[in-house]
């Protein structure tokens, strides 16, 4: 079963060269297969996935050269929040959370 979780980074900077930081709110549906929470194999893979797709999302050009950048700080709030979102999902259908994601603070 998959399940999408809507996530607000808010505050992301994307940075302009020779300028002041722009701040854009930005929403991201992340992705990931419930079924493979059960077990710490699985949930390595989604945080791996969880990972890949806040990084892409903030993933930006280079005004300069266009090489791509990728927004730390923009990724690791996503990633937060999505497991922060996994956790509250797992102690509402009182499930326990996989160590994965228990341990991640």
């Amino acid at each position: 079963m998959r399940r999408t979780l809507a996530i607000i980074a808010a505050a992301a900077a994307f940075t302009a060269p020779f300028a002041q930081a722009d701040t854009n709110s930005i929403t991201v549906g992340m992705t990931y297969d419930a079924a493979l929470l059960q077990s710490e194999d699985g949930a390595k893979k989604v945080l791996a996935s969880l990972e890949a797709q806040a990084t892409e999302a903030c993933s930006y050009g280079s005004p300069l050269l266009g090489t791509p950048k990728v927004d730390a700080e923009c990724r690791d709030e996503l990633v937060k929040k999505s497991i922060d979102a996994i956790r509250l999902a797992s102690l509402e259908e009182g499930t326990q959370a996989t160590y994965v994601f228990a341990s991640r603070d």
